[in-house]
Formats: C-alpha cells, structure tokens, sequence
C-alpha cells in the first residue's frame, strides 16, 4: 500500500511539472504569435556617428518596416561595448531588448576587460550583416610607406609609437600588442570610446598610427589616409596593393564579424521571427547599397553560422592571448 502511494505522489509530481512545461510552452508560443506588439531597442556600445552605429541604424530602419514595430538605437559607449552587453545579458529575455556589437565583444575583449557576462552563453546570437575592414592608417604626409617602416620607427623610438583604437581589448589593441610584442617594440596605446573618434585623432595629428575598424575608410577615399596593412583575411578590393597582416608574418585570428544578438533565454519562435527579419533585412538592396557606399564588407551569416564562429574565435584568442601572456585578469 505504501509502495502504490509512493508511485501514485510521484505521478502526480511527474504530471504537475508536465502540466506546468506545457503550460510554460503554450505561453511562449502565443508570445511569439503576438511578438512584435510593443517598439523593439537595440543597445549599441560605441558614440553615435561610428561604423556600428550607422550600420545598425540601417539595418534597425528596414526590421521595423518589416515587424511593424519602431526599432529604437541607444548609444552606450565605454568599455570597448562591455557596458552596454551586460546590460543586454541582463536585460528580460522577451526579444525586446537586443544587441548589435563587433565579435571581439565576446571572444576577445573579456581577456582584458572585467565583464558582467558569460562571453559564450550569456548571447543568442541572430546574424552577422557585416564584416569589418580594418586598417592600420598613418596620415597622408607620415614619413612612413610601409608597415615595416613603421615598425623600425617604433624599434628604434622606444614609447613614441602611438596608436589610437576603438578601445582598450578590442582586436587593433590586442593586435598591436601581439605584433609589438613580436618585434619587441613598446608602443602607446590611445583607446577611445568607437571607431569614428579615434580616426579623427589621426586627423588630426593626436597620435601617429589609427588601427581602424571602417570609420578610417573615408578618410583613406579623400585621400588624407594611408593603409600600411589591412587586418583582414584578404587584401581588400578597393585597396588591392595593402597587403594583410597574415602576408606581412602575423598570423592573427580575424575577428571582424559584426554580430546582432539577444540575451540567452528568448523563445525560440520569437528568436526564429527575428533571424528572419535581420537577415531579410540585411539582403535588402537598400541596405546593400548602403554597404557599398561606406565600404563595408557583406559578409552575411545566419544564426548557426555565427555562433559556431564565435565558439572557435573565443578558442583562438584564448590560445594565442594565453600563449603570450598578455590577459590582464
């Protein structure tokens, strides 16, 4: 008898949490049946103005045409974008709060930044509209006409050779490092707060080198810029005789995806309903054109694609930034 009571306490036990995840599925399902109903926010870690400000408020324009729901940008720069991702991480996993940020934000720059998020699972990444063209410029009129030029300047001028980059941890600044310590040269690292701020610091004549992450393009067009070398996994087809930094002996991983992601724990149908809208959104011919006209590389990739790339680029940074001890924490 007491046997059967036990079997029929532990049915009911089986049952109620069956009732409940039914109940818990059933929800979610109508959730996203409705979702969109209220203005979606995607958080951007860099001043207004940069590369990945400009390129999401593009992207954000042609989501809200198609949810029909406005897709508002906010502006949360510092900490290379680490301030704005943990507060994505910690935002309601309701599809309502989002993120658009450059890879680095979770595969290289927690090495060097204390953060308030898992680098792999506190994100769902969605898609990657973009990918990065980065650059290391010198202005017009330097003194330099090649990256090893420039080198020799810093092996011979020890502490003169300063570098302004998006900020401290992101792939320029451990890049830099990687190369400094490589040909043992000490060089002035120059963080700013995004990409558009520390191009204009070359501009005008703050530091001597800005590794760019696209805000240094238009400089480069109008011809006020000089690419030494492009960090890239081929030599860019606007710029065909700047060579890489893979050609130049400096086997890096290239972290240029730009990723759009939402914070772990959003229903599946609602991350489905999303994927769909950015991708749709970044194969649009308006958003393509705009690409175009700020020479962005259309490197799309779809949700699996980009989370397997974030998996095996948090892997590579984590072997080389460890093998040459360069974590900070």
């Amino acid at each position: 008898m007491r046997r059967n009571m036990h079997f029929i306490k532990r049915g009911l036990v089986l049952g109620s949490i069956g009732i409940f995840c039914l109940m818990f599925s059933f929800e979610g399902l109508m959730a996203a049946e409705k979702f969109p109903e209220k203005p979606i926010k995607i958080l951007v870690g860099f001043s207004p103005g940069g590369t990945v400000d400009l390129g999401t408020r593009m992207l954000a324009s042609l989501v809200s045409e198609d949810l029909g729901q406005p897709v508002i940008i906010i502006n949360k720069a510092g900490a290379a974008s680490t301030i704005a991702a943990a507060e994505a991480a910690a935002s309601k996993p309701d599809g309502y709060t989002l993120m658009s940020f450059p890879i680095i934000t979770v595969t290289v720059t927690p090495f060097f930044v204390k953060v308030k998020y898992d680098p792999v699972t506190s994100f769902e990444p969605l898609m990657s509209p973009w990918g990065f063209p980065y650059g290391i410029c010198v202005l017009q009129n330097a003194p330099w006409k090649s990256f090893k030029e420039l080198i020799e300047f810093g092996r011979k001028n020890p502490g003169e050779l300063s570098v302004s980059t998006p900020g401290t941890g992101t792939p320029q600044h451990v890049a830099f490092d990687v190369i400094a310590k490589h040909e043992k040269i000490q060089w002035k690292h120059v963080p700013y707060p995004g990409g558009l701020p520390a191009a204009t610091a070359l501009l005008g004549g703050h530091v001597k080198v800005n590794f760019g992450t696209g805000s240094h393009l238009p400089f480069l067009e109008s011809g006020q810029f000089r690419m030494l070398a492009s960090y890239s996994p081929f030599r860019e087809p606007k710029f065909p005789d700047v060579p890489t930094l893979k050609e130049l002996g400096y086997d890096l991983p290239a972290a240029r995806a730009q990723v759009v992601a939402a914070p772990k724990g959003v229903p599946e149908p609602i991350l489905k309903t999303l994927e769909e809208a950015f991708i749709k959104a970044a194969q649009h011919d308006a958003f393509k054109a705009f690409l175009k006209q700020v020479l962005l590389a259309p490197e799309y990739k779809n949700r699996e694609e980009i989370k397997s790339l974030v998996g095996t680029e948090y892997k590579a940074w984590d072997e080389l930034i460890t093998k040459l001890d360069l974590k900070v924490k």
